[in-house]
């Protein structure tokens, strides 16, 4: 006598398989756009190199400033999605002697063509960020290269003179 699988055991294994793929899944995806939302400019980094460890990751925020996108290793991950209030937001960089100046964003690639972004904070695959100043609200953010958290401060001369002091300590060092 042949013994084959009934039905309802043959069922029962679908199911079963089906609920092992939809979990396997649903821990692959990509973080979603509430998540982003969650973060503030100080945290950024945080966001970046807790959700893409061992990537080449960027915030890339668009004119008018707000609305971003994050892109890993080349590739756009969601949808736009606006992070704050456009109007009062400023990218700076520090030169060698720590005096800020306005940065300015080529135009950036998109699938619909480019455009201008008001800035990008990037995340390297070591975890290292490059060195940018945001302007929010009179308020400045300066995410320091390397992989120091965001500091906020007050005003451009306070944060051009702890740069300055920083610098002058590693100069006296070498």
């Amino acid at each position: 006598m042949k013994r084959a699988f009934s039905l309802i055991e043959l069922m029962l294994v679908v199911v079963i398989i089906g609920i092992v793929y939809a979990l396997a899944l649903s821990s692959f995806k990509p973080p979603d756009k509430q998540g982003v939302e969650l973060f503030t400019l100080n945290t950024l980094p945080d966001y970046l190199r807790e959700n893409f460890v061992l990537s080449d990751a960027k915030i890339v925020c668009f004119e008018p400033c707000g609305k971003c996108n994050v892109m890993v290793d080349g590739a756009w991950q969601q949808e736009e999605v606006e992070l704050f209030d456009s109007s009062d937001v400023k990218s700076y960089t520090l030169d060698l002697d720590g005096f800020a100046l306005e940065k300015e964003f080529v135009p950036y690639d998109k699938e619909d063509g480019y455009r201008k972004a008001c800035f990008v904070l990037h995340k390297r695959p070591n975890g290292s960020m490059e060195s940018i100043v945001l302007e929010k609200n009179k308020r400045f953010i300066y995410y320091k290269a390397g992989y120091e958290e965001a500091k906020e401060y007050e005003s451009l001369a306070a944060l051009q003179s702890e740069y300055k002091k920083i610098a002058n300590e590693i100069g006296a060092e070498k």
